[in-house]
């Protein structure tokens, strides 16, 4: 039997778990969950599996036949400069215990790490994978030392194929082969999987309102634009544009972007909705156009399922540049530059304007969605890869996934 030792990360993999034993689809969450895909993928392989998990909770440990997911503390956690850098060490070192007294085939390290660290369980005839779902640095801006000391050990790991890599993006991959070379290990490309009932189904926007409405979805940050769209209001109301926007979600920056707004006398031009399920979500989607993904410069994206996320829901984005999934989804998105708050504001002005330049982004979220519900692009596309290399006893094979013009 195949043993396969996975470090999940922050996620909750406990909740993933349950809902799987129950024999349920995942549509409570906002996209088929990583863990969730595993499970699926060890159940398809008849694998056992020890799975790790820094979810803090309730719970501890769960088993249903062969699978255990249990948790682990991370010990990154609220960690900087050389005793963060120690962590991973620590932390490798724990994982790599782990899995020898499993017994493991294969360790996947879907959590921060470095790969170098993982040499001793490659000498012993494991075949270590790692699962990237974000950069692995800020484009655009030189690493520090300690980023660098950790890239070190990130080129060690890839060198001569040592550690196979699941990709996230095409932009992931790039900042593999930076530091690997190109093609010096293999890297096998996935996208996030959704079903239809994630976001599907909801009535096409209404071309004939005056306004346009207008969903931001996602923390309530600075580095995720949040603050932006008030400069962007602005922007559009000296254009004399009719427009609203809806605000899905809280953070940090919460209390300050609202008392901004009433302070600049726009409330008319925002509406809050808090934190939203994906019920709510959908029934806010529902009332708008098209979403805004104002992602800044100074934040590290890997892929941004927002983006995503709107183009199902047959709404186009208005997104920055620094979002891996602008890429990916063709005519259904307009690209800004990041940070270019008037260029925001003048797609926008376009898209108000113009309803046929409205009507054809619309139509082209249909096309742009169907990759994202087929399974072959999945993660679980790219565990079924893995699985089959090592009982195979060969290299994992590379597989990139287009842009979509």
């Amino acid at each position: 039997m195949l043993k396969v030792f996975y470090t999940a990360g922050a996620g909750n993999a406990f909740q993933s778990f349950r809902e799987w034993t129950a024999g349920g689809r995942d549509i409570v969450n906002s996209h088929v969950g990583y863990s969730r895909q595993m499970f699926d993928a060890l159940a398809r392989h008849g694998a056992a599996a020890r799975i790790t998990c820094s979810f803090e909770g309730a719970e501890t440990e769960i088993c249903h036949g062969d699978l255990a997911v249990i948790y682990r503390p991370d010990l990154s956690r609220g960690k900087s400069g050389l005793q963060f850098h120690r962590s991973l060490y620590e932390k490798a070192r724990r994982n790599m215990r782990e899995a020898m007294d499993f017994g493991a085939d294969i360790v996947l390290i879907g959590e921060d790490t470095v790969p170098g660290h993982y040499a001793p369980l490659r000498r012993r005839g494991v075949m270590v994978v790692q699962a990237l779902h974000t950069r692995l640095w800020q484009e655009g801006r030189s690493p520090s030392l300690m980023q660098r000391l950790r890239l070190r050990g990130y080129r060690k790991g890839y060198l001569h194929g040592r550690m196979p890599v699941l990709s996230c993006s095409d932009a992931v991959t790039a900042q593999v082969e930076t530091l690997a070379g190109p093609h010096a290990t293999p890297v096998f490309e996935f996208l996030p999987f959704y079903h239809l009932e994630h976001y599907g189904g909801l009535p096409a926007p209404d071309l004939a309102a005056p306004r346009l409405e207008i969903i931001f979805i996602g923390r309530i940050e600075a580095n995720k634009g949040a603050l932006d769209l008030i400069e962007i209001a602005r922007r559009l109301i000296t254009e004399d544009v009719d427009f609203r926007f809806h605000i899905c979600g809280v953070g940090g920056a919460s209390d300050v972007m609202q008392a901004t707004v009433a302070e600049g006398g726009l409330a008319e031009r925002f509406v809050f909705h808090g934190w939203c399920d994906r019920p709510d979500l959908r029934t806010v989607m529902a009332q708008c156009h098209v979403s805004i993904v104002p992602t800044r410069s100074d934040f590290i994206e890997g892929f941004n399922h927002i983006v995503v996320e709107s183009v199902l829901a047959g709404r186009p984005a208005v997104a920055s540049a620094i979002c891996p999934a602008v890429h990916y989804v063709g005519g259904a998105a307009d690209i800004v530059q990041p940070d270019d708050l008037a260029g925001y504001a003048d797609a926008l002005s376009l898209l108000a304007r113009n309803r046929e330049i409205l009507r054809d982004r619309i139509d082209a979220c249909a096309g742009a969605a169907n990759r994202f519900l087929d399974e072959g692009n999945s993660f679980g596309a790219a565990l079924d890869e893995v699985f089959d290399a090592c009982r195979e006893k060969r290299p994992i094979r590379d597989q990139r996934i287009a842009r979509q013009p």
